[in-house]
Protein backbone atom coordinates (compact mmCIF):
# COMPACT_ATOMS: atom_id res chain seq x y z
CA UNK A 1 0.00 0.00 0.00
CA UNK A 2 1.44 3.32 -1.02
CA UNK A 3 1.35 6.50 1.01
CA UNK A 4 -2.00 7.55 -0.49
CA UNK A 5 -3.66 4.30 0.46
CA UNK A 6 -4.74 3.54 -3.13
CA UNK A 7 -4.50 0.07 -4.61
CA UNK A 8 -3.01 -0.91 -7.93
CA UNK A 9 -2.77 -4.67 -8.41
CA UNK A 10 0.30 -4.43 -10.63
CA UNK A 11 2.23 -2.72 -7.84
CA UNK A 12 1.81 -5.54 -5.34
CA UNK A 13 3.21 -9.00 -4.73
CA UNK A 14 0.58 -11.04 -2.93
CA UNK A 15 2.01 -14.06 -1.18
CA UNK A 16 -1.15 -15.87 -0.12
CA UNK A 17 -4.90 -15.73 0.31
CA UNK A 18 -7.20 -18.62 1.06
CA UNK A 19 -10.74 -18.23 -0.25
CA UNK A 20 -13.89 -20.25 0.46
CA UNK A 21 -16.30 -21.06 -2.41
CA UNK A 22 -19.00 -18.75 -1.07
CA UNK A 23 -16.73 -15.76 -1.41
CA UNK A 24 -15.98 -15.37 2.31
CA UNK A 25 -12.47 -15.68 3.60
CA UNK A 26 -11.95 -18.03 6.55
CA UNK A 27 -8.23 -17.45 6.66
CA UNK A 28 -6.29 -14.90 4.70
CA UNK A 29 -3.01 -13.18 5.17
CA UNK A 30 -1.69 -10.80 2.57
CA UNK A 31 1.88 -9.69 2.41
CA UNK A 32 1.93 -6.40 0.53
CA UNK A 33 5.24 -5.14 -0.79
CA UNK A 34 5.96 -1.98 -2.75
CA UNK A 35 8.73 0.53 -2.99
CA UNK A 36 7.30 2.57 -0.11
CA UNK A 37 6.19 0.15 2.59
CA UNK A 38 5.49 -3.38 3.73
CA UNK A 39 2.21 -4.07 5.50
CA UNK A 40 0.37 -7.20 6.62
CA UNK A 41 -3.42 -7.17 6.15
CA UNK A 42 -5.17 -9.57 8.48
CA UNK A 43 -8.95 -10.22 8.27
CA UNK A 44 -9.20 -9.83 12.03
CA UNK A 45 -8.03 -6.26 11.55
CA UNK A 46 -10.32 -5.44 8.61
CA UNK A 47 -10.79 -1.66 8.37
CA UNK A 48 -14.22 -0.27 9.17
CA UNK A 49 -16.23 2.10 7.05
CA UNK A 50 -16.07 4.94 9.56
CA UNK A 51 -19.13 7.18 9.51
CA UNK A 52 -20.33 5.15 6.48
CA UNK A 53 -18.18 7.45 4.40
CA UNK A 54 -17.48 4.97 1.59
CA UNK A 55 -21.17 4.02 1.51
CA UNK A 56 -22.13 7.69 1.16
CA UNK A 57 -19.55 8.18 -1.58
CA UNK A 58 -20.93 5.18 -3.49
CA UNK A 59 -24.31 6.87 -3.25
CA UNK A 60 -22.77 10.05 -4.66
CA UNK A 61 -21.11 8.18 -7.51
CA UNK A 62 -24.42 6.47 -8.27
CA UNK A 63 -25.98 9.93 -8.60
CA UNK A 64 -23.08 11.10 -10.76
CA UNK A 65 -23.17 8.07 -13.06
CA UNK A 66 -26.41 9.29 -14.63
CA UNK A 67 -26.17 13.00 -13.94
CA UNK A 68 -25.66 13.91 -17.61
CA UNK A 69 -28.67 11.83 -18.67
CA UNK A 70 -30.90 13.01 -15.83
CA UNK A 71 -30.19 16.70 -16.22
CA UNK A 72 -30.35 16.73 -20.02
CA UNK A 73 -33.52 14.67 -20.33
CA UNK A 74 -35.28 16.56 -17.53
CA UNK A 75 -34.62 20.00 -19.07
CA UNK A 76 -37.66 19.57 -21.31
CA UNK A 77 -38.71 23.23 -21.11
CA UNK A 78 -35.28 24.33 -22.32
CA UNK A 79 -35.23 21.95 -25.29
CA UNK A 80 -38.78 22.93 -26.23
CA UNK A 81 -37.63 26.56 -26.30
CA UNK A 82 -34.46 25.84 -28.29
CA UNK A 83 -36.39 23.86 -30.92
CA UNK A 84 -39.54 25.99 -31.04
CA UNK A 85 -40.96 27.32 -34.30
CA UNK A 86 -39.20 30.69 -34.58
CA UNK A 87 -41.22 31.66 -37.67
CA UNK A 88 -44.84 30.62 -36.97
CA UNK A 89 -47.11 30.76 -39.98
CA UNK A 90 -49.92 32.25 -37.97
CA UNK A 91 -50.49 33.66 -34.54
CA UNK A 92 -53.08 31.23 -33.25
CA UNK A 93 -53.56 30.61 -29.55
CA UNK A 94 -52.51 26.96 -29.83
CA UNK A 95 -49.12 26.28 -31.38
CA UNK A 96 -48.42 22.67 -32.29
CA UNK A 97 -45.08 21.08 -31.48
CA UNK A 98 -42.43 21.22 -34.19
CA UNK A 99 -40.92 17.98 -35.45
CA UNK A 100 -37.80 18.60 -33.36
CA UNK A 101 -39.92 19.23 -30.26
CA UNK A 102 -42.01 16.10 -30.75
CA UNK A 103 -39.12 13.77 -31.59
CA UNK A 104 -36.14 15.24 -29.73
CA UNK A 105 -36.54 12.92 -26.74
CA UNK A 106 -36.70 9.88 -29.02
CA UNK A 107 -33.51 10.94 -30.79
CA UNK A 108 -31.93 11.58 -27.41
CA UNK A 109 -32.82 8.04 -26.31
CA UNK A 110 -31.13 6.56 -29.37
CA UNK A 111 -28.17 8.92 -29.08
CA UNK A 112 -27.54 7.70 -25.55
CA UNK A 113 -28.49 4.04 -25.88
CA UNK A 114 -26.16 3.08 -28.74
CA UNK A 115 -22.87 4.56 -27.41
CA UNK A 116 -23.82 3.37 -23.93
CA UNK A 117 -24.08 -0.19 -25.22
CA UNK A 118 -20.88 -0.04 -27.29
CA UNK A 119 -18.71 1.37 -24.53
CA UNK A 120 -20.14 -0.88 -21.83
CA UNK A 121 -19.19 -3.83 -24.00
CA UNK A 122 -15.72 -2.39 -24.60
CA UNK A 123 -15.35 -1.87 -20.86
CA UNK A 124 -16.43 -5.46 -20.19
CA UNK A 125 -13.95 -7.02 -22.62
CA UNK A 126 -11.02 -4.60 -22.52
CA UNK A 127 -11.48 -2.58 -19.33
CA UNK A 128 -8.91 -4.70 -17.51
CA UNK A 129 -6.22 -3.22 -19.76
CA UNK A 130 -6.70 0.16 -18.07
CA UNK A 131 -6.64 0.68 -14.32
CA UNK A 132 -9.96 1.31 -12.58
CA UNK A 133 -8.64 4.58 -11.23
CA UNK A 134 -7.78 5.85 -14.71
CA UNK A 135 -11.15 4.76 -16.10
CA UNK A 136 -13.17 6.40 -13.35
CA UNK A 137 -11.20 9.65 -13.21
CA UNK A 138 -10.80 9.95 -16.99
CA UNK A 139 -14.47 9.34 -17.74
CA UNK A 140 -15.55 11.83 -15.08
CA UNK A 141 -13.29 14.47 -16.62
CA UNK A 142 -14.78 13.91 -20.10
CA UNK A 143 -18.36 14.09 -18.82
CA UNK A 144 -17.59 17.30 -16.92
CA UNK A 145 -16.01 18.99 -19.95
CA UNK A 146 -18.89 17.99 -22.23
CA UNK A 147 -21.48 19.21 -19.76
CA UNK A 148 -19.65 22.53 -19.50
CA UNK A 149 -20.04 22.83 -23.28
CA UNK A 150 -23.76 22.05 -22.95
CA UNK A 151 -24.04 24.72 -20.26
CA UNK A 152 -22.24 27.29 -22.43
CA UNK A 153 -24.69 26.77 -25.30
CA UNK A 154 -27.53 27.96 -23.08
CA UNK A 155 -26.31 31.50 -23.63
CA UNK A 156 -25.85 31.10 -27.39
CA UNK A 157 -28.65 32.16 -29.75
CA UNK A 158 -29.29 29.12 -31.94
CA UNK A 159 -32.60 30.16 -33.49
CA UNK A 160 -31.10 30.61 -36.97
CA UNK A 161 -29.23 27.30 -36.97
CA UNK A 162 -31.39 24.82 -35.08
CA UNK A 163 -30.30 21.92 -37.30
CA UNK A 164 -26.64 22.56 -36.55
CA UNK A 165 -27.36 23.01 -32.84
CA UNK A 166 -29.24 19.71 -32.86
CA UNK A 167 -26.23 17.94 -34.40
CA UNK A 168 -23.79 19.54 -31.93
CA UNK A 169 -26.06 18.58 -29.03
CA UNK A 170 -26.31 14.97 -30.19
CA UNK A 171 -22.52 14.69 -30.69
CA UNK A 172 -21.95 16.08 -27.19
CA UNK A 173 -24.52 13.67 -25.78
CA UNK A 174 -22.86 10.71 -27.53
CA UNK A 175 -19.43 11.60 -26.10
CA UNK A 176 -20.88 12.13 -22.61
CA UNK A 177 -22.75 8.84 -22.81
CA UNK A 178 -19.64 6.94 -23.88
CA UNK A 179 -17.70 8.35 -20.93
CA UNK A 180 -20.61 7.71 -18.56
CA UNK A 181 -20.79 4.09 -19.75
CA UNK A 182 -17.15 3.55 -18.85
CA UNK A 183 -17.76 5.19 -15.49
CA UNK A 184 -20.86 3.07 -14.76
CA UNK A 185 -19.26 -0.17 -15.91
CA UNK A 186 -16.19 0.44 -13.75
CA UNK A 187 -18.27 1.63 -10.80
CA UNK A 188 -20.51 -1.45 -10.61
CA UNK A 189 -17.42 -3.62 -10.95
CA UNK A 190 -15.87 -1.90 -7.95
CA UNK A 191 -19.13 -2.03 -5.96
CA UNK A 192 -19.43 -5.79 -6.57
CA UNK A 193 -16.31 -6.31 -4.42
CA UNK A 194 -18.12 -4.94 -1.38
CA UNK A 195 -21.14 -6.25 0.50
CA UNK A 196 -24.55 -6.02 -1.19
CA UNK A 197 -25.39 -2.74 0.59
CA UNK A 198 -22.76 -0.93 -1.47
CA UNK A 199 -24.16 -2.15 -4.77
CA UNK A 200 -27.56 -1.06 -3.47
CA UNK A 201 -26.10 2.38 -2.72
CA UNK A 202 -24.89 2.75 -6.31
CA UNK A 203 -28.23 1.68 -7.79
CA UNK A 204 -30.28 3.79 -5.37
CA UNK A 205 -27.98 6.73 -6.02
CA UNK A 206 -28.77 6.52 -9.73
CA UNK A 207 -32.47 6.87 -8.95
CA UNK A 208 -31.88 9.61 -6.38
CA UNK A 209 -30.00 11.52 -9.07
CA UNK A 210 -33.19 11.60 -11.12
CA UNK A 211 -35.09 13.03 -8.14
CA UNK A 212 -32.44 15.71 -7.59
CA UNK A 213 -32.56 16.65 -11.28
CA UNK A 214 -36.36 16.86 -11.25
CA UNK A 215 -36.47 18.96 -8.07
CA UNK A 216 -33.78 21.28 -9.40
CA UNK A 217 -35.77 21.71 -12.61
CA UNK A 218 -39.01 22.44 -10.73
CA UNK A 219 -37.30 25.00 -8.48
CA UNK A 220 -35.73 26.75 -11.46
CA UNK A 221 -39.12 26.85 -13.21
CA UNK A 222 -40.84 28.13 -10.07
CA UNK A 223 -38.95 31.41 -10.39
CA UNK A 224 -40.85 31.91 -13.66
CA UNK A 225 -37.78 33.24 -15.37
CA UNK A 226 -36.98 32.58 -19.02
CA UNK A 227 -36.24 28.99 -20.11
CA UNK A 228 -32.67 30.06 -20.86
CA UNK A 229 -31.95 31.50 -17.41
CA UNK A 230 -33.72 28.56 -15.81
CA UNK A 231 -31.61 26.09 -17.79
CA UNK A 232 -28.41 27.97 -16.98
CA UNK A 233 -29.03 27.66 -13.23
CA UNK A 234 -30.11 24.05 -13.70
CA UNK A 235 -27.07 22.94 -15.70
CA UNK A 236 -24.66 24.71 -13.35
CA UNK A 237 -26.04 22.47 -10.56
CA UNK A 238 -25.04 19.43 -12.62
CA UNK A 239 -21.57 20.88 -13.19
CA UNK A 240 -21.13 21.31 -9.44
CA UNK A 241 -22.16 17.68 -8.77
CA UNK A 242 -19.65 16.43 -11.34
CA UNK A 243 -16.78 18.45 -9.88
CA UNK A 244 -17.60 17.34 -6.32
CA UNK A 245 -17.64 13.70 -7.46
CA UNK A 246 -14.28 14.00 -9.19
CA UNK A 247 -12.70 15.41 -6.02
CA UNK A 248 -14.46 12.81 -3.84
CA UNK A 249 -13.10 9.90 -5.85
CA UNK A 250 -9.55 11.14 -5.34
CA UNK A 251 -10.19 11.32 -1.60
CA UNK A 252 -11.86 7.89 -1.46
CA UNK A 253 -8.69 6.22 -2.71
CA UNK A 254 -7.03 7.35 0.53
CA UNK A 255 -9.56 5.49 2.72
CA UNK A 256 -8.20 2.19 4.07
CA UNK A 257 -11.62 0.47 4.00
CA UNK A 258 -11.96 1.14 0.28
CA UNK A 259 -8.39 0.05 -0.52
CA UNK A 260 -8.71 -3.13 1.56
CA UNK A 261 -11.83 -4.35 -0.28
CA UNK A 262 -10.51 -3.47 -3.71
CA UNK A 263 -7.52 -5.75 -3.04
CA UNK A 264 -9.54 -8.43 -1.21
CA UNK A 265 -12.07 -8.75 -4.02
CA UNK A 266 -9.55 -8.92 -6.81
CA UNK A 267 -9.02 -12.21 -8.55
CA UNK A 268 -5.40 -11.40 -9.38
CA UNK A 269 -4.69 -11.08 -5.69
CA UNK A 270 -5.05 -14.80 -5.00
CA UNK A 271 -2.48 -17.54 -5.17
CA UNK A 272 -5.25 -19.79 -6.53
CA UNK A 273 -6.08 -17.30 -9.25
CA UNK A 274 -8.43 -18.53 -11.96
CA UNK A 275 -9.45 -16.46 -14.95
CA UNK A 276 -13.09 -15.46 -14.75
CA UNK A 277 -14.43 -17.33 -17.77
CA UNK A 278 -17.11 -15.30 -19.53
CA UNK A 279 -18.86 -18.45 -20.73
CA UNK A 280 -19.08 -19.87 -17.20
CA UNK A 281 -20.36 -16.56 -15.87
CA UNK A 282 -23.02 -16.33 -18.57
CA UNK A 283 -24.26 -19.83 -17.72
CA UNK A 284 -24.75 -18.71 -14.13
CA UNK A 285 -26.40 -15.33 -14.72
CA UNK A 286 -28.11 -15.48 -18.13
CA UNK A 287 -31.59 -15.42 -16.60
CA UNK A 288 -30.70 -12.29 -14.63
CA UNK A 289 -29.17 -10.80 -17.79
CA UNK A 290 -32.42 -11.41 -19.67
CA UNK A 291 -34.41 -9.95 -16.78
CA UNK A 292 -32.47 -6.67 -16.70
CA UNK A 293 -32.80 -6.47 -20.48
CA UNK A 294 -36.57 -6.85 -20.19
CA UNK A 295 -36.92 -4.33 -17.35
CA UNK A 296 -35.07 -1.52 -19.11
CA UNK A 297 -36.18 -2.38 -22.64
CA UNK A 298 -39.81 -2.09 -21.54
CA UNK A 299 -39.20 1.07 -19.51
CA UNK A 300 -37.24 3.03 -22.09
CA UNK A 301 -39.61 2.32 -24.98
CA UNK A 302 -42.19 4.61 -23.36
CA UNK A 303 -40.19 6.60 -20.80
CA UNK A 304 -39.49 9.34 -21.57
CA UNK A 305 -40.14 9.29 -25.35
CA UNK A 306 -43.91 8.77 -24.99
CA UNK A 307 -44.49 9.98 -21.44
CA UNK A 308 -42.86 13.37 -22.08
CA UNK A 309 -45.65 14.01 -24.61
CA UNK A 310 -48.45 13.37 -22.10
CA UNK A 311 -50.34 16.56 -21.30
CA UNK A 312 -52.54 17.43 -18.36
CA UNK A 313 -56.31 17.10 -18.75
CA UNK A 314 -57.78 19.92 -20.87
CA UNK A 315 -59.67 21.30 -17.86
CA UNK A 316 -56.34 22.65 -16.54
CA UNK A 317 -55.60 24.58 -19.75
CA UNK A 318 -53.99 27.93 -19.07
CA UNK A 319 -52.89 27.12 -15.52
CA UNK A 320 -49.30 26.93 -14.26
CA UNK A 321 -49.87 23.24 -13.54
CA UNK A 322 -50.59 22.61 -17.22
CA UNK A 323 -48.14 25.03 -18.78
CA UNK A 324 -45.14 24.73 -16.45
CA UNK A 325 -45.19 22.01 -13.82
CA UNK A 326 -47.09 19.01 -15.21
CA UNK A 327 -44.24 17.42 -17.21
CA UNK A 328 -41.40 17.98 -14.69
CA UNK A 329 -43.54 16.94 -11.71
CA UNK A 330 -45.31 13.88 -13.13
CA UNK A 331 -42.95 12.67 -15.84
CA UNK A 332 -39.72 13.17 -13.92
CA UNK A 333 -40.23 13.77 -10.20
CA UNK A 334 -43.01 11.25 -9.62
CA UNK A 335 -41.39 8.65 -11.86
CA UNK A 336 -38.01 8.96 -10.14
CA UNK A 337 -39.62 8.96 -6.68
CA UNK A 338 -41.45 5.76 -7.59
CA UNK A 339 -38.27 4.23 -8.96
CA UNK A 340 -36.29 5.26 -5.87
CA UNK A 341 -38.99 3.88 -3.56
CA UNK A 342 -38.76 0.55 -5.35
CA UNK A 343 -35.01 0.42 -4.91
CA UNK A 344 -35.27 1.27 -1.22
CA UNK A 345 -37.99 -1.35 -0.69
CA UNK A 346 -35.85 -4.04 -2.31
CA UNK A 347 -33.12 -3.38 0.26
CA UNK A 348 -35.49 -4.40 3.06
CA UNK A 349 -37.28 -7.16 1.19
CA UNK A 350 -34.92 -8.89 -1.22
CA UNK A 351 -37.69 -11.04 -2.65
CA UNK A 352 -38.33 -12.91 -4.83
CA UNK A 353 -35.05 -14.81 -4.99
CA UNK A 354 -36.09 -17.35 -7.62
CA UNK A 355 -34.57 -16.20 -10.89
CA UNK A 356 -37.46 -17.48 -13.00
CA UNK A 357 -40.01 -15.57 -10.93
CA UNK A 358 -37.89 -12.43 -11.32
CA UNK A 359 -37.75 -12.96 -15.10
CA UNK A 360 -41.53 -13.46 -15.28
CA UNK A 361 -42.23 -10.29 -13.30
CA UNK A 362 -39.81 -8.37 -15.53
CA UNK A 363 -41.68 -9.41 -18.67
CA UNK A 364 -45.10 -8.70 -17.12
CA UNK A 365 -44.19 -5.01 -16.92
CA UNK A 366 -44.94 -4.82 -20.65
CA UNK A 367 -48.56 -4.23 -19.64
CA UNK A 368 -47.55 -0.70 -18.68
CA UNK A 369 -46.59 0.18 -22.28
CA UNK A 370 -50.09 0.26 -23.84
CA UNK A 371 -51.52 1.79 -20.67
CA UNK A 372 -49.15 4.76 -20.90
CA UNK A 373 -49.70 5.10 -24.64
CA UNK A 374 -53.44 5.39 -24.03
CA UNK A 375 -52.91 8.35 -21.72
CA UNK A 376 -53.21 11.92 -23.05
CA UNK A 377 -49.98 12.00 -25.10
CA UNK A 378 -50.04 14.69 -27.79
CA UNK A 379 -49.84 15.00 -30.74
CA UNK A 380 -51.53 11.76 -31.79
CA UNK A 381 -53.28 10.58 -34.94
CA UNK A 382 -54.03 6.90 -34.53
CA UNK A 383 -54.76 5.77 -30.96
CA UNK A 384 -57.65 6.97 -28.78
CA UNK A 385 -57.13 8.52 -25.34
CA UNK A 386 -58.64 6.12 -22.79
CA UNK A 387 -57.00 7.66 -19.68
CA UNK A 388 -57.38 11.46 -20.02
CA UNK A 389 -57.35 12.33 -16.32
CA UNK A 390 -54.17 13.24 -14.47
CA UNK A 391 -54.79 10.83 -11.58
CA UNK A 392 -55.06 7.90 -14.00
CA UNK A 393 -51.75 8.75 -15.63
CA UNK A 394 -50.04 9.34 -12.27
CA UNK A 395 -51.27 5.99 -10.90
CA UNK A 396 -49.98 4.08 -13.93
CA UNK A 397 -46.68 5.98 -13.76
CA UNK A 398 -46.12 5.20 -10.06
CA UNK A 399 -46.67 1.45 -10.51
CA UNK A 400 -44.50 1.40 -13.64
CA UNK A 401 -41.70 3.29 -11.89
CA UNK A 402 -41.83 1.32 -8.62
CA UNK A 403 -41.54 -2.04 -10.40
CA UNK A 404 -38.64 -0.69 -12.48
CA UNK A 405 -36.65 0.28 -9.39
CA UNK A 406 -37.58 -2.77 -7.32
CA UNK A 407 -36.66 -5.33 -9.97
CA UNK A 408 -33.48 -3.47 -10.97
CA UNK A 409 -32.02 -3.69 -7.48
CA UNK A 410 -33.02 -7.33 -7.01
CA UNK A 411 -31.41 -8.30 -10.31
CA UNK A 412 -28.21 -6.32 -9.74
CA UNK A 413 -27.69 -7.67 -6.22
CA UNK A 414 -28.67 -11.30 -6.81
CA UNK A 415 -26.71 -11.63 -10.04
CA UNK A 416 -23.42 -11.00 -8.22
CA UNK A 417 -24.30 -13.44 -5.43
CA UNK A 418 -24.55 -16.51 -7.69
CA UNK A 419 -20.94 -16.25 -8.86
CA UNK A 420 -17.66 -16.59 -7.02
CA UNK A 421 -15.95 -13.50 -5.70
CA UNK A 422 -13.31 -13.36 -8.44
CA UNK A 423 -16.12 -13.49 -11.03
CA UNK A 424 -18.20 -10.66 -9.60
CA UNK A 425 -16.62 -7.79 -11.50
CA UNK A 426 -17.16 -9.45 -14.87
CA UNK A 427 -20.65 -10.59 -13.85
CA UNK A 428 -21.68 -7.06 -12.91
CA UNK A 429 -20.23 -5.80 -16.21
CA UNK A 430 -22.31 -8.35 -18.12
CA UNK A 431 -25.47 -7.25 -16.32
CA UNK A 432 -24.66 -3.59 -16.98
CA UNK A 433 -24.10 -4.41 -20.65
CA UNK A 434 -27.42 -6.26 -20.94
CA UNK A 435 -29.10 -3.31 -19.23
CA UNK A 436 -27.67 -1.16 -22.01
CA UNK A 437 -28.86 -3.61 -24.66
CA UNK A 438 -32.33 -3.18 -23.19
CA UNK A 439 -31.96 0.60 -23.35
CA UNK A 440 -30.90 0.42 -27.00
CA UNK A 441 -33.73 -1.88 -28.03
CA UNK A 442 -36.24 0.14 -26.03
CA UNK A 443 -35.06 3.42 -27.55
CA UNK A 444 -35.49 2.04 -31.07
CA UNK A 445 -38.98 0.79 -30.24
CA UNK A 446 -39.76 4.11 -28.56
CA UNK A 447 -39.24 6.02 -31.81
CA UNK A 448 -41.79 3.74 -33.45
CA UNK A 449 -44.29 4.06 -30.60
CA UNK A 450 -44.21 7.88 -30.83
CA UNK A 451 -45.26 7.62 -34.48
CA UNK A 452 -48.00 5.09 -33.61
CA UNK A 453 -49.75 7.45 -31.19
Amino acid sequence: MDTTGSINNEDYNIESIEQEDDGDYSEERELVNDSCSTKVLDPSEEPRDRYCLVYILFYLFGITSLVSWNFIITANDYWMYKFRDVTPSNLTFYVRKTQFQAEFTSYLNVGTAIPNLIFLMLNSFYGHLVSVKARLQGSLLVVTLCFLITTAFVQVDTDEWQNTFFIITMVTVVVMTAASAIFIGSLVGVASKFSKEYMGAVMSGQSLGGIIAAIAQIISLAFKISPLHSALIYFIMADIILVISAVSYVLMNKIDFFSYHILRGSGVATNRHRDASMLIILKKIWVYAFSIFAVFGISICVYPAVTVLVESHPVTTGTDWNNIFFVPVVNYLIFNCGDYSGRLASAFLLRPTNQWVIASLSVLRVVGVPLLMLCNAQPRQHLPVLFPWDYQYITIMIVFAFTNGYLTNIIMINSTRVVEIHEREKASSVIATMLSVGLTAGAAVGMLLVRLL
